[in-house]
Formats: structure tokens, C-alpha cells, sequence
């Protein structure tokens, strides 16, 4: 859009309708533009006569003056302009605004036109069949929603060295590794999973398998506190004598 015109200066008379410039070109403005003078007046260009010469309406209400600025404003172009760019805007959104439907005069838009149909979260969980898991916290107690690693879970060296871990007599289900053989446990180090047997007590059953020594297996199940680890022997850790007797290695 055209910016003012200011070039040059103007002279101007009480009285007279005639503009005569110095230094402009007035053949770039066109008649209904607003030229603003000397005077910070407002009048309307009713005639472009040439580069130095325009006619305004009403007559000059402000005092003689000689090389003075002014403005000139294209005040036709305006409407023009608005009318492109209103008109690329139907262009380009027209169609999806139109696509819209009855969408676009909802207030709440229902589920099947991709809304939730309600105005509070916990509606708009229960109409798009989120159970409690949606707004369940992180965390092993009950209630709460497992993460890695907790208990273990999809994580190459779970659990470690941590408390419930220690000793080897742990109450949570999960999974760990055996990693200080300082501790009673069956193996220096190697891989635990536990399944703890609901309510009280320290009950539960565990499978774990070497890694220092390797091949080796073993379990126990009952009270952690009294029940001893038991070894698996295998083809790998055995060799059968002739008689078909199984030493172990």
C-alpha cells in the first residue's frame, strides 16, 4: 500500500483552492486523496493538474504560506487494497473455514467430530474412554503407574545395589541384578527376578542366573528369612561319568 507523499514543498494561499508546488510530483497522487497542509488541515484533492499544480476542496482555510511542507495521502488505493487482501484470505481459508460445518457455531464439540463433548477434564477422560491410568501418578505403590526402570522394568542394569536388593530378601516384585558379593547372596554377581507373595511376611519365590561365576542357576521359594538358595545343575556345569553318574564341575 502507498506510503505519504511529501516530496518537495507547496504554496498556499487564504482563500484559494490552487496548491503550487516546488520540487513535487503531483501526478502521483489522484483525485479524492487527502492532501493534509500547512496548516494541519484537511482537504481533498480534486484535481491533479501536473507535477506542480492541484486544485483541493474546500479552499485553503489557513494563512499564506510559501515553501512549506504537507502530505499527501492515497486514499483511493485504500479500498482497493482491502479488497485484495480480504479476497486472498476467502482464497486461502475459505475452504476449510467451510469444512468446518456446524463445528465452527458449537460450543462444545462432540467426540465424533473430534471434540471431547464436554467442559470439564474429567468428562472429557470418562467420553473418550480413559480409565485411571490417565491421571494415575508414577510410582510402586498401589494405585500408581510403573515406569522405567522402576522394579526393574526395561532397563539393562534395573535395580543394582538398591535397599530392597541387598540382601537378597526383598519384598517387591521385580526385576535387579546381583551386584556385590560382599552381601548373602548365592553369587557374587548376576540377574534376580522376584515374585513376593501378597500380604505380610517375607514370602516369595526367586530365579536368578550367574554372571560371575557364569552358568550358573538357582532358586528359592518360601520365607526369604529361613530358606536357602538351591543350585540347578545342567549340562553345563556337570559332566556324566561312564556309568551315567552327574558330577558336578
Amino acid at each position: 500500500m502507498s506510503s505519504w507523499y511529501t516530496e518537495g514543498t507547496v504554496t498556499v494561499t487564504n482563500g484559494n483552492a490552487v496548491v503550487t508546488g516546488a520540487g513535487t510530483k503531483f501526478s502521483n497522487c489522484r483525485s479524492g486523496d487527502m492532501f493534509v497542509g500547512p496548516d494541519n488541515g484537511i482537504y481533498q484533492v480534486t484535481n491533479a493538474a501536473s507535477d506542480t499544480s492541484i486544485s483541493i476542496s474546500p479552499t485553503y482555510r489557513g494563512a499564506t504560506s510559501a515553501g512549506a511542507a504537507y502530505g499527501i495521502v492515497p486514499v483511493n488505493g485504500y479500498p482497493k487494497a482491502l479488497a485484495d487482501a480480504v479476497n486472498q484470505m476467502v482464497q486461502q481459508w475459505g475452504a476449510t473455514l467451510a469444512g468446518l460445518g456446524s463445528v465452527s457455531t458449537e460450543n462444545i464439540v462432540p467426540v465424533a467430530k473430534g471434540g471431547t463433548g464436554a467442559a470439564t477434564q474429567a468428562s472429557a477422560r470418562a467420553n473418550l474412554g480413559l480409565g485411571a491410568l490417565a491421571t494415575a501418578s508414577f510410582g510402586t505403590g498401589a494405585g500408581q503407574a510403573l515406569s522405567v526402570p522402576m522394579l526393574g522394568l526395561g532397563a539393562r542394569a534395573a535395580i543394582g545395589n538398591s535397599s530392597i536388593y541387598t540382601t537378597m530378601n526383598v519384598w517387591e516384585t521385580g526385576f535387579g541384578v546381583i551386584a556385590d558379593g560382599t552381601q548373602f547372596k548365592p553369587v557374587p554377581f548376576g540377574t534376580l527376578l522376584n515374585l513376593a507373595f501378597p500380604g505380610g511376611g517375607n514370602l516369595g519365590s526367586q530365579l536368578w542366573m550367574g554372571t560371575s561365576p557364569g552358568k550358573t542357576l538357582g532358586f528359592r521359594s518360601g520365607d526369604y528369612g529361613t530358606e536357602s538358595f538351591n543350585f540347578v545343575y545342567h549340562t553345563g556345569n556337570t559332566t556324566r561319568a561312564a556309568d551315567g553318574t552327574l558330577k558336578a564341575i
